[in-house]
């Protein structure tokens, strides 16, 4: 309902283009410029007094056209590891396991089966954000989200894509020690990877140091798929065994009875 009374009010804006969304996300261009928009903060903010939908809209909209965001600050703690903060893909099984080991964490869907989670990196191992810490560090889970988001196209640089084949059969490996796979959260990523890719363009994220990407044609489709479903049962860093496809942009789990 809330994000159906934002999409409502960005449409008669010249500058602002409705490419899709889900949940409390759009997909939108500005000015020309791909933005992946996150509504959280506002919709907490009409939740907590419903008689400011209006001004609260308003300071999205403001927001979105002048490009300032006002940016929660936090506490010093919270600058202190705000470097260390990642975004970390996450499946349903995997949210299930932690939450019955007494994990609170803080959990945006991606996909069917597929969320994300934040982590602090701490070099050699990493540590889940929970929801308590939130509060006191003087933010909200928006926040938290921004501050991984921008330390994730940080080191993104480093991540190497490889190709292998030309044309249908284009096959593109992204590489790197622990963040390939969460390269799809960036925005404009989807599009930079489509763009190299005939066709319909089918992810695989069986670890989350591995991120495939080819077409829904491929000629060798199934194995490339029975290939992402050992890996991610089978590698200590597994991710996801189910294929994604990417369809207007968005992401949609790959249903095994596609033909």
């Amino acid at each position: 309902m809330f994000s159906a009374l934002v999409t409502a009010r960005l449409r008669p804006i010249r500058d602002i283009e409705i490419e899709g969304g889900k949940g409390l996300q759009l997909k939108l261009r500005v000015r020309g410029h791909e933005v992946t928009a996150q509504l959280e903060r506002y919709y907490e903010r009409y939740r907590a007094d419903t008689a400011m939908l209006t001004p609260v809209i308003n300071q999205f909209i403001e927001t979105l056209v002048t490009g300032v965001d006002g940016e929660v600050q936090g506490t010093q703690e919270f600058a202190n590891i705000k470097a260390q903060l990642f975004p970390r893909l996450i499946t349903a099984q995997q949210w299930m396991d932690k939450r019955n080991a007494g994990l609170r964490l803080v959990v945006r869907p991606v996909v069917q089966d597929l969320g994300e989670v934040v982590v602090m990196d701490r070099g050699n191992e990493f540590e889940y954000v929970q929801l308590e810490a939130i509060p006191t560090w003087g933010i909200d889970s928006q926040a938290l989200y921004e501050a991984a988001l921008k330390n994730l196209e940080r080191v993104s640089a480093k991540v190497s894509t490889a190709q292998s084949g030309e044309d249908i059969e284009t096959l593109l490996i992204a590489q790197a020690d622990g963040y390939a796979a969460e390269q799809i959260l960036i925005p404009g990523w989807l599009t930079q990877w489509q763009a190299r890719i005939q066709g319909e363009l089918v992810l695989g994220l069986p670890t989350h140091n591995l991120l495939l990407g080819f077409a829904r044609n491929h000629p060798a489709f199934d194995d490339l798929r029975a290939q992402v479903a050992e890996d991610a049962s089978s590698q200590p860093d597994r991710l996801l065994s189910h294929l994604l496809i990417v369809r207007d942009n968005t992401l949609e789990l790959f249903e095994e009875n596609e033909p």
